[in-house]
């Protein structure tokens, strides 16, 4: 890679008082970037006699190697989205939590399967309600264009936390507009 194509910050961390000179660390960014991902969808059980949740996955690994090499902002390295998809019956128990970002934290959970800690560093989480009245009957490019059409319609107007709030929401959101036009969905 050339020089010229590479990002790199420097950054002042240590002063020489009888110098007066500043000294510099140099740090290579070309390897900095924002993993995105679709986190276990919560769908009602009946769409386990559906593709949906094969169509969900494949999307997510789409999406992914979309935003690969795209960075938004150092302090968002992983930006997760929920997605929920319930049959009427349990709409009022499945409501989307707010957005949550966690700049560096531990999370304890104990009882479940897997680590007992979590450890989740500049990780910004949102989740994202589906209806379903139109996702359930729907074919593979019909979901798609569903979840293109919320998540586009949730993301301008999602109010970003204020500890993030320097995101760049218009690049992020003109290129998850131009992911779902290359997948092929209507907007």
């Amino acid at each position: 890679m050339k020089l010229s194509n590479m990002q790199h910050i420097y950054k002042k961390t240590k002063f020489h008082p009888l110098n007066n000179i500043f000294f510099y660390t140099f740090t290579d960014q070309t390897n900095k970037h924002m993993k995105i991902s679709i986190n276990c969808p919560i769908l009602s059980v009946e769409f386990g006699k559906t593709t949906k949740y094969d169509d969900i996955h494949e999307l997510n690994s789409k999406m992914e190697t979309f935003f690969h090499n795209k960075l938004y902002l150092d302090k968002v390295e992983e930006y997760s989205v929920g997605l929920i998809c319930v049959s009427p019956g349990f709409d009022e128990f499945f409501k989307p939590r707010r957005p949550k970002y966690y700049e560096d934290k531990i999370l304890k959970a104990k009882g479940l399967p897997g680590p007992e800690e979590i450890h989740l560093k500049h990780h910004l989480f949102f989740e994202l309600k589906l209806d379903y009245a139109t996702f359930f009957p729907s074919n593979k490019e019909e979901g798609y264009n569903i979840i293109a059409q919320s998540f586009l319609k949730f993301l301008e107007e999602l109010k970003y936390p204020s500890a993030i709030k320097n995101f760049d929401k218009k690049r992020f959101n003109n290129d998850m507009r131009e992911f779902f036009v290359q997948m092929g969905c209507i907007l």
